[in-house]
């Protein structure tokens, strides 16, 4: 679903998963559309990002899970400027350190240097699947900027994790398509608005509901 004609990016590549004994599709249509990726280990994030970083010789990642694909570029293009107009000053920038935007919005800026010290100090196994845990839990020893949305807009949620995520999503984009709209952040509440029914989906999940700790 992410339109990658909405990026302002000199060169765009993907990181995924190697998935044991199951037939990757994404790489097939990938590689078909001529577009750059790196697959690493499914179960070790911190090494998939570190590698792809290291493989495309990046000064830095973008982190847009696959279950945001509703993402709003022009978010992704405010952090990535970021991080350009501070000239390396943080190792990571990251606009859902405080939840102030929708769940489905996240976004997340890793230099190269910060990847390559995560990939070497962290040896649990678990850690190095779910290293922004370790980020949170070691805060002090990053230099992060938090990027915050004016008002709070945490209670919409057009995220993919539950059944009713994906029935609210599959509505969102009919509406989109319908009103022939990209989807940005302030058209998307608009639609919401507009029918509270869609919203009525998935309002039962919130932040964090599920998350290991």
């Amino acid at each position: 679903m992410i339109d990658l004609s909405y990026y302002n990016f000199e060169n765009i590549n993907f990181s995924l998963k190697i998935y044991e004994n199951t037939f990757d599709f994404k790489n097939i249509k990938l590689r078909s559309n001529k577009i750059n990726f790196f697959s690493g280990n499914e179960k070790d994030l911190i090494s998939r990002l570190y590698n792809t970083a290291k493989n495309f010789n990046a000064d830095a990642i973008v982190r847009i899970t696959s279950d945001c694909p509703l993402v709003d570029p022009i978010i992704v293009d405010k952090l990535v400027n970021e991080f350009k107009k501070t000239d390396f000053q943080y190792d990571i920038i990251t606009n859902c350190a405080t939840h102030t935007f929708p769940h489905g919005l996240d976004v997340e800026v890793y230099s190269f240097n910060i990847l390559e010290k995560m990939y070497k100090q962290i040896n649990d196994v678990e850690l190095r699947e779910w290293f922004p845990i370790y980020v949170q839990k070691n805060s002090n020893d990053f230099k992060i900027l938090e990027i915050k949305n004016e008002s709070d807009l945490s209670y919409h949620r057009w995220t993919l994790d539950y059944p009713e995520d994906y029935e609210a999503m599959i509505c969102i984009v009919k509406e989109m398509k319908a009103r022939k709209i990209f989807g940005h952040v302030s058209e998307i509440i608009t639609i919401l608005k507009e029918s509270p029914d869609i919203k009525k989906l998935n309002d039962q999940y919130y932040f964090g509901l599920g998350w290991k700790q």
